[in-house]
């Protein structure tokens, strides 16, 4: 029998695991790789007679190439980029119409009440300028007033520094007064004098501490009176049973606030050796070279030093009117609708887009 040769033995080796490529993908992704499990059973060598058949593991570059490209595979497109957009723009167009249509509201409900502004402004100015008229109305009655009312107390002299009697006394105020004036006048104390009236100032008696009343009483001859002023202005000091006894011109209470008002004139006047006179109607008046200046209302203060060139004072508004220009509303900038633009619409993707040279396109 011929003799068999002995079988060689298969060159065998051991099965070489397979890696996949996500094992070597993931670090450009920063994945960990899955850490290999260890398994507590002991480890079962094989032999290598029942050793499975070996096949050629693939290439590494070559499992990567293939899962970039299935990565690849999986981005949107340039349609589904298109579409999205589109969709977004939609969203947002809404988002804007309705934020342009509350501004727009908005921009209303601003002109409106810039509208009611300049009316309410407008009406304003009406009022100041229709008040500016009433007070100079009012001022022109008030000075009318005031002068009736100095009119009828032009015979009156107003005495100051005569003592009250005691209470329940009397006194005979007109033969005080005739002896009073008759001094002055120079002539005999029991010359006979005509008074309409003569009596105390109207409020309640004074107190024996207090100063006592004064004494108005009404000449019924003017150029008497007016004698006895002027004597009076030439005399230094007027004493009357040891009495310090002062004459005025009984005047209406408004023109001695006005007088009142104007103390720093009158002071700068005097200092300035400037001579000046009282009016009627009420009215300061100073006479230089030829030319008058006066005063009859607060708006005139400020002419009357400037041409007289006193040292500037405060002058109090005698009147309680306020005599100035009306304020007009400043111009104001008025709310302006800006005009809606037109924006630029991205077309879907299934729409064509025609190219500045009028070619047509379909998006791939």
């Amino acid at each position: 029998m011929a003799s068999k040769k002995p079988r060689a033995q298969a060159n065998t080796t051991p099965a070489v695991p397979l890696t996949t490529s996500k094992t070597s993908l993931r670090r450009y992704f920063g994945e960990k790789p899955e850490p290999e499990s260890k398994s507590k059973m002991a480890a079962v060598e094989k032999s290598p007679a029942y050793s499975a058949p070996s096949s050629p593991a693939p290439s590494e570059s070559s499992l990567e190439g293939n899962d970039l490209k299935t990565l690849l595979s999986q981005l949107p497109s340039k349609l589904d980029l298109e579409l999205m957009f589109s969709k977004m723009e939609r969203s947002f167009g809404d988002k804007l119409q309705s934020l342009h249509e509350e501004v727009s509201q908005i921009g209303h409900r601003v002109q409106t009440l810039e509208e009611e502004g300049e009316a309410s402004a407008l009406h304003l100015t009406n009022i100041q300028s229709l008040q500016q008229t009433h007070n100079e109305a009012i001022l022109f009655l008030q000075r009318k007033i005031e002068d009736l009312d100095n009119r009828g107390r032009r015979n009156n002299l107003r005495i100051r520094g005569f003592p009250e009697t005691q209470q329940g006394e009397t006194e005979d105020i007109i033969l005080l007064l005739t002896g009073l004036f008759n001094k002055i006048l120079g002539r005999p104390l029991d010359t006979v004098i005509k008074f309409d009236r003569a009596h105390r100032a109207l409020r309640p008696r004074a107190l024996p501490q207090d100063k006592p009343r004064d004494i108005i009483c009404k000449i019924h001859h003017f150029p008497l009176k007016e004698a006895i002023l002027q004597k009076d202005k030439h005399l230094r000091e007027i004493k009357h049973d040891d009495h310090k006894v002062l004459i005025f011109q009984d005047l209406a209470q408004s023109t001695l606030i006005a007088r009142r008002a104007l103390r720093p004139i009158t002071t700068a006047l005097s200092d300035m050796n400037i001579r000046y006179r009282w009016a009627y109607p009420f009215a300061l008046v100073v006479t230089q070279q030829g030319t008058t200046y006066s005063i009859s209302t607060p708006a005139e203060v400020q002419a009357f030093q400037q041409a007289l060139k006193l040292p500037k004072a405060a002058v109090e508004d005698w009147t309680g009117l306020t005599l100035g220009q009306t304020s007009h509303a400043s111009q104001k900038n008025k709310w302006q609708r800006t005009p809606k633009k037109r924006r630029r619409r991205i077309p879907s993707g299934n729409e064509q887009t025609t190219s500045p040279r009028g070619t047509t396109s379909r998006p791939t």
